[in-house]
């Protein structure tokens, strides 16, 4: 009795995690971005964020159903967190910040499009789906981020605060709350683009928000309709 038992209970948490990956994710995702402006007043806040964006980037990769595929974007993602933490130890130069941001942007994007497969690949909707679209979103507002925060390094005048440039700098925490903020199209203001490239970015952002918005509930709504009428 107990040989058989002990087994299925070992068995229990990687099953749970198997069934509740994208709401992980989107809970994983969901604390970054609420703790990063907390982190930045922290002396050690910028690399406990470095941190939480690697664990979010393998949370990302996690649900990928294709093991292949999986396997390549887990070696891209110890590739792209060596390649950050060189950035952030190299006083010059732009080479590094901007293929670490572009690597864990390529890996960020390519696992936000596989969990919008995942939610819109069923006529049934339930729970898991919806946190894999959600968790899509805070993919893009995220390392939508890490782009920010790489292009005020390499350009310090790209992004004002106030009006003048931070004499601290912009850090993650920072970068990832101006792109939430661009991501909603809130604008506060309080964070500025300056340069031509840095708005770009912005524009880019807002506009691929509000489309996502728009596509994803147009066919959320779509597919449930569908389920009903059958």
């Amino acid at each position: 009795m107990n040989a058989t038992v002990a087994p299925d209970a070992a068995h229990r948490p990687r099953r749970f995690v198997d069934r509740h990956r994208y709401a992980l994710l989107f809970f994983s995702l969901l604390f970054t971005v609420a703790i990063g402006p907390l982190l930045e007043t922290m002396n050690f806040g910028r690399n406990l964020m470095d941190a939480f964006l690697a664990v979010n980037l393998l949370a990302a990769v996690f649900p990928i159903v294709l093991k292949a595929e999986r396997r390549t974007l887990f070696a891209l993602v110890a590739v792209a967190v060596i390649l950050r933490w060189l950035a952030a130890r190299e006083p010059q130069g732009a080479a590094l910040p901007i293929l670490a941001a572009a690597m864990w942007g390529t890996i960020a994007l390519i696992a936000a499009y596989r969990a919008v497969r995942f939610s819109l690949a069923s006529v049934r909707i339930d729970a898991e789906r919806v946190y894999a679209a959600l968790s899509a979103y805070l993919l893009i507002g995220v390392f939508w981020g890490v782009a920010y925060a790489a292009m005020a390094r390499v350009a310090p005048g790209s992004l004002l605060s106030g009006g003048v440039v931070p004499p601290a700098g912009i850090g993650m925490g920072d970068a990832i709350y101006f792109s939430f903020v661009t991501l909603a199209t809130l604008g506060y203001g309080d964070l500025v683009p300056a340069t031509p490239a840095m708005r770009g970015l912005a524009v880019f952002e807002a506009v691929i928000g509000q489309l996502y918005l728009a596509l994803l509930v147009a066919r959320l709504v779509g597919l449930q309709t569908a389920a009903h009428s059958r």
